[in-house]
């Protein structure tokens, strides 16, 4: 049973005992580690696509010797192909901010780079999903659109939403919440800003544009 508890955002017991989690946006892979700690028989699938990030993200599963792991150098988006990555790139980047969506990752001093993108409900056609953690800064509502008729295999969710005043016809919080709630969710919401959400060099940028990340914990009965 998929129960709410206070650990946020690893809210849930799964049901399976080698249970299937999707990360989009795994970045370093500090999640696959604490899930690999909780649930050791866990399987999980890694979405990265900045280039730095997803090789520090293949040495920490190599270099701690983690099975059950698949990582895949690539955005989830709504489409197959490629897409441009905007942000802050290169060896040593501080990768946290950079998306292909451009009114959240193209910034005065950013960079770009062309990355492959995988749409994500033909993943989810394939399996039952315990855990689907989606942070892929701006993309989320087109994503989970892509992937509605899909969502009945996913036990519980977890989106942070990235918003700013020019990305609201885009990606919306309100629109996604009632996306899960027509998918029978249960859904809790907590909008916060964390310091370790950006880089500090994009506070001026983050009020400028008014930046906001909203976290929506979404699970099934």
């Amino acid at each position: 049973m998929i129960r709410a508890s206070d650990d946020f955002p690893s809210f849930f017991t799964p049901r399976e005992s080698e249970p299937l989690i999707i990360d989009c946006g795994a970045n370093i892979g500090v999640s696959v580690l604490e899930w690999k700690t909780r649930w050791p028989m866990c399987r999980v699938i890694c979405f990265e696509p900045d280039p730095d990030a997803f090789r520090l993200l293949s040495l920490n599963v190599e270099r701690n010797d983690i099975p059950g792991v698949r990582c895949i150098q690539a955005a989830v988006a709504d489409f197959d192909g490629e897409t441009m990555l905007f942000g802050e790139m290169g060896h040593g980047a501080d990768a946290r901010g950079n998306s292909i969506h451009p009114e959240w990752g193209r910034r005065e001093d950013s960079s770009s780079v062309q990355v492959d993108c995988r749409k994500l409900s033909p993943i989810l056609a394939k399996q039952t999903v315990s855990f689907l953690k989606m942070d892929i800064e701006g993309a989320e509502e087109s994503v989970l659109r892509e992937s509605v008729h899909q969502l009945h295999r996913v036990d519980a969710i977890y989106v942070e939403v990235h918003e700013t005043d020019d990305m609201q016809d885009q990606n919306s919080s309100q629109r996604i919440e009632e996306l899960l709630a027509s998918g029978e969710f249960h859904i809790e919401k907590e909008t916060r800003y964390q310091p370790h959400a950006l880089p500090p060099d994009l506070d001026d940028w983050r009020q400028r544009v008014n930046a906001t990340q909203t976290q929506l914990l979404a699970w099934r009965d």
